[in-house]
C-alpha cells in the first residue's frame, strides 16, 4: 500500500489529476523538469531554512537527522525522540499509513496530566521553516498529517503544530479545527490512488502541474466544459448532473430552464458560459455590453513587478500618455533595501505640483496593484506626511481596472483572461519569448545574485512591454464603445 505523503496533498491542491497521471498516465508525456521559477522557488526556501537555521539554533542543542533511507531515517528519529532531543531538525517520520519529514519537531510540555504520551512527561510538535510571510492553508494539510503521524508514534496527537514565516515568527494553528477538512481531502486523495480518475478542471493553479499539457488535450480531445472561463469549479459536478458535460452542451443549454439550480452559477452566469462556449466554438469575440471607459486629459498606465521571496516590490512602472506622446516611467529597487527609497520616489513624484494640478485616469489590469500600494502604505506609514497621505488617496481615486471591463463587456475564446493571453490574441508581442510575472521574478531573483546589469534591464524592458500592452488594450476597448 502507497503510504500517504504530504507531496499528495500539495498535487491534489494544485491539480487533482496530478496524482492520477502520475500513476496512469504516460510518462514520456511528462514534463519532469521544474520551470526556472519553480527551482528558484525550491533554491530560496532551501536557503532559507539554512540561513535560519544557522542564526536562531547556533547556540541550541539540535539533534539533526542524517540518513541515507528511511529505515534509518526513521530509527534514528524514533530514538532521539525516547532520548527526549528538545529539537530534532529533519526527521522521519512513519506509520503504517503516513509518511513525511517535517523540518523540525519540538519537544513540549504536558500542561494537563491527563494527558500522556508514550514519553510520559513530553510529547513532539511539528513546525515547518517556510520563506513566505503566513501560514497558509496548504501547509496545514502537511503538518496535520505529521500530527496525525506522530499520534500513533507517540501515542499522542500534537495539539499544534505551524511554520516558521520569512520573518523568524513561529504562527500554530489547533489541529483539531482543522481535521475534518484534512480527511475530506485525504478521501478524495485515496479514490485517486484507487484508480478514480477526478473530474476535469482547469485552474491557474494547474499550470503549475507537469502534466498541465496532458490536462489540456484531454479537455480538448473531449470538450470538457472544464475549458469554459469563470465557470466555479464547484459548479462543473452539478453541471455535469444536469447532462452538460462539454462546451457543446453548454452551447445549447437554456440558461432560464436552470434557474438557481446550480450552486456557484446562477443566470448571469449561466448566460455567460453560453456565450463563451460560442467564442470557444468560433473563435469569435464577443462584446456583451458597450462598455465605458473614463476619461481625462491625460493617461497613465501603471504596473507593478514584486518578488514575494523577498517580500518586496521592486518595480512601479509607468506609461505617460499625453499629446499623443508616450513615455515610459520606472522607480526601481535595484535591491530588496531600496524598496522604501523607490516608494518615497513615486511619492514625491505623484505628490508634485505639476501631478496634483493635472486631470489623468490610471489604468491597469487586475487589483494587484491596488493591494500592494495598500501594503506599502502600511509598511511605510511610519514615514508618510499628511502630503504623502493625501497624494494616494488622489492617486487612487484615478485608478481603473481594465479587468473588470474584460470580464463583464467581453467574451474571448481563451481559457484563461490574464493580459498576456488577451493582447497576444489581439495581435500584441512582447519583446522576450518568456515573458510573464513568475519569469520576471526569476529574472530578478538572477539580478541579485549575479549583478549582472543585462537581466536587469531586460526586467525593466518587460515591465515596459506590460504597460505598452495594457494600453494597446485600452485602445482596443476604446474603439468597442
Amino acid at each position: 500500500m502507497e503510504r500517504i505523503s504530504p507531496q499528495l496533498f500539495y498535487q491534489y491542491l494544485t491539480c487533482p489529476n496530478w496524482i492520477w497521471f502520475d500513476r496512469f498516465g504516460d510518462p514520456e508525456k511528462k514534463h519532469d523538469e521544474p520551470n526556472e521559477m519553480q527551482q528558484t522557488l525550491l533554491e530560496q526556501g532551501i536557503a532559507f531554512e539554512k540561513e535560519y537555521m544557522a542564526r536562531e539554533f547556533a547556540d541550541k542543542t539540535v539533534t539533526t537527522i542524517v540518513a541515507h533511507d528511511w529505515d534509518a531515517g526513521v530509527s534514528a528519529t524514533k530514538k532521539a525522540m525516547k532520548a527526549g532531543a528538545e529539537i530534532i531538525y529533519q526527521g522521519y517520520l512513519r506509520t503504517e499509513y503516513y509518511q513525511g519529514k517535517p523540518d523540525l519537531l519540538f519537544r513540549r510540555e504536558y500542561t494537563k496530566s491527563d494527558k500522556k504520551s508514550k514519553y510520559v512527561n513530553y510529547y513532539y510538535e511539528p513546525v515547518d521553516i517556510k520563506s513566505g510571510s503566513d501560514l497558509k492553508e496548504e501547509y496545514k494539510y502537511q503538518l496535520m498529517l505529521y500530527a496525525l503521524a506522530l499520534a500513533d508514534i507517540q501515542g499522542y496527537e500534537p495539539p499544534d503544530a505551524g511554520v516558521i514565516t520569512s520573518t523568524g515568527e513561529l504562527v500554530k494553528f489547533r489541529t483539531d479545527s482543522f481535521r475534518e477538512k484534512f480527511y475530506a481531502c485525504l478521501g478524495k486523495i485515496e479514490k485517486i490512488l484507487g484508480g478514480e480518475k477526478p473530474p476535469m478542471q482547469l485552474t491557474k493553479a494547474c499550470t503549475n502541474s507537469p502534466w498541465y499539457d496532458c490536462c489540456v488535450e484531454e479537455a480538448e480531445a473531449t470538450d470538457d466544459i472544464a475549458l469554459l472561463y469563470k465557470v466555479d469549479k464547484r459548479a462543473l459536478g452539478a453541471l455535469r448532473d444536469f447532462g452538460v458535460k462539454t462546451v457543446e452542451d453548454a452551447r445549447k443549454i437554456d440558461p432560464e430552464a436552470f434557474g438557481d439550480s446550480i450552486p456557484f452559477l446562477k443566470k448571469n452566469g449561466l448566460e455567460r458560459m453560453k456565450m463563451q462556449a460560442e467564442s470557444l466554438k468560433t473563435k469569435e469575440i464577443f462584446t456583451r455590453r458597450a462598455p465605458k471607459l473614463p476619461t481625462a486629459e491625460f493617461e497613465i498606465y501603471f504596473d507593478i513587478e514584486g518578488d514575494p521571496l523577498h517580500n518586496v516590490e521592486y518595480l512601479f512602472g509607468f506609461l505617460i500618455s499625453e499629446n499623443g506622446r508616450d513615455v515610459y516611467k520606472p522607480f526601481l529597487a535595484e535591491r530588496p533595501a531600496d524598496e522604501e527609497k523607490m516608494w518615497r520616489e513615486f511619492l514625491n513624484w505623484i505628490g508634485s505640483s505639476d501631478m496634483r494640478t493635472k486631470d489623468y485616469i490610471v489604468y491597469h489590469y487586475a487589483p494587484y496593484e491596488s493591494t500592494r500600494l495598500t501594503t506599502l502604505s502600511d509598511r511605510y506609514k511610519a514615514g508618510m506626511s499628511d502630503a504623502d497621505r493625501l497624494a494616494i488617496v488622489q492617486f487612487r481615486a484615478r485608478m481603473f481596472d481594465l479587468n473588470d471591463i474584460v470580464k463583464e463587456d467581453f467574451i474571448f475564446p481563451l481559457y484563461f483572461y490574464g493580459l498576456k493571453q488577451i493582447c497576444k490574441l489581439l495581435g500584441f508581442s512582447w519583446r522576450s519569448k518568456k515573458a510573464g510575472g513568475a519569469q520576471s521574478i526569476f529574472w530578478y531573483e538572477e539580478w541579485l545574485k549575479t549583478g549582472d546589469r543585462e537581466i536587469l534591464d531586460t526586467v525593466v524592458q518587460y515591465n515596459e512591454d506590460d504597460v505598452l500592452a495594457t494600453k494597446f488594450l485600452r485602445d482596443w476597448i476604446h474603439i468597442k464603445e
